[in-house]
C-alpha cells in the first residue's frame, strides 16, 4: 500500500484552516457584514474572492499541471508592486454584480477540487513540480506548494480575525509555527541589506506567547541572513510578542512603534531594534 503519511498530514492541517475560514466567513454571512472594510481597499466579501483565485491559480492548476502549466500561466511576482497589480488584475475580471454567496460557491469549489486531486495521490507525489510564483518565479515541489497554501491561508485567516474583532477559532500551534518558520526563514533572509551586512554580526530572537508555538533565531554572519527554530544564548535582540501582533505589524496593518507603545510587541533592546532595522529594511 502506497503511503500518504506526510499528504495526510498537510493535508489535514490544511483543511483545518478551511474550516477555520468557514467558521468566520459564516460569521460575516450570519451578521450580513459583507461590505465591512478590511484595510484601506478591501471589503470582507473580497477576502473569500481572493482565496478562490488564489486556490485555483496558485495551487489546484500549478499542481495539477506540473511543467504543463502553460507558460502565460506561470505567475511572477518579484515586489510589492508585482504583487499588488497582479491582484488588481483578478478583482477586475469579477463578474460585476456577483454576490458572496456566489463567491462563496467558488471557494468551497477550489476546496473541493483541490481535495480530489489530492485523494487520488500518495506522498511520492508531494516531490512532483509545482510553478512557485515568488521571487520571480521558480520550479519547486508540491510539497513547498502545500506549505505555501498552508501559510497563506493561515495569514489571510488572521487578518480577517483581527478586523472581526475576534479572538476564535485558534488555529493549532503546529500551523502557527509553520507560518512564523516560513516567513522569517523565507522572507528576512531575502530582504538582508548586503551593505548594512557587511562585516557585522547580529543575532534576533523572535519569542512567539501563543501556547505551543516555537520561537525563532535570525542571525546575520559573513553577509548572509539565515533563520533557524530556537533561541540562541547572548541575542542581541529579544522581540516578544504574539502570532497574531506579527501579523499586524507584517502586513502593515498595525506599525510596529504602535504595537512596541502600546506593549503588544516587547523589545529588549530599542537600540538594537534599529540595527535590526538597518538590516532588514522590510
Amino acid at each position: 500500500m502506497s503511503d500518504q503519511t506526510q499528504l495526510d498530514l498537510l493535508s489535514t492541517q490544511i483543511e483545518e484552516m478551511w474550516a477555520h475560514q468557514a467558521t468566520l466567513l459564516d460569521i460575516v454571512d450570519r451578521s450580513d457584514q459583507w461590505r465591512s472594510a478590511h484595510g484601506q481597499d478591501w471589503t470582507f466579501a473580497d477576502v473569500p474572492y481572493h482565496l478562490a483565485y488564489c486556490n485555483r491559480d496558485l495551487v489546484y492548476r500549478p499542481i495539477k499541471l506540473g511543467r504543463d502549466l502553460p507558460i502565460v500561466d506561470r505567475v511572477s511576482i518579484s515586489t510589492a508592486e508585482d504583487l499588488g497589480q497582479w491582484n488588481e488584475r483578478q478583482f477586475a475580471a469579477r463578474p460585476p454584480g456577483q454576490t458572496p454567496e456566489e463567491t462563496m460557491a467558488q471557494l468551497r469549489a477550489s476546496w473541493d477540487e483541490i481535495r480530489v486531486l489530492f485523494s487520488q495521490w500518495t506522498d511520492a507525489d508531494l516531490q512532483r513540480p509545482w510553478w512557485m510564483p515568488f521571487m520571480g518565479g521558480m520550479w519547486l515541489t508540491v510539497r513547498d506548494g502545500l506549505g505555501w497554501t498552508l501559510g497563506h491561508d493561515w495569514s489571510e485567516f488572521m487578518q480577517l480575525r483581527i478586523h472581526m474583532n475576534c479572538d476564535e477559532p485558534v488555529p493549532s500551534p503546529e500551523i502557527t509555527t509553520h507560518f512564523l518558520g516560513t516567513f522569517l526563514g523565507g522572507v528576512y533572509p531575502q530582504m538582508l541589506d548586503a551593505e548594512a551586512a557587511h562585516g557585522r554580526e547580529f543575532r534576533a530572537v523572535f519569542v512567539f506567547t501563543d501556547p505551543g508555538a516555537s520561537c525563532f533565531t535570525i542571525e546575520v554572519s559573513a553577509g548572509a541572513a539565515t533563520a533557524r527554530p530556537g533561541e540562541a544564548e547572548g541575542a542581541d535582540l529579544v522581540l516578544t510578542q504574539s502570532a497574531e501582533s506579527f501579523e499586524k505589524t507584517r502586513s502593515g496593518m498595525r506599525p510596529l512603534a504602535d504595537a512596541i507603545q502600546q506593549g503588544e510587541v516587547l523589545v529588549s533592546d530599542m537600540e538594537s531594534l534599529a540595527i535590526m532595522g538597518q538590516l532588514f529594511p522590510m
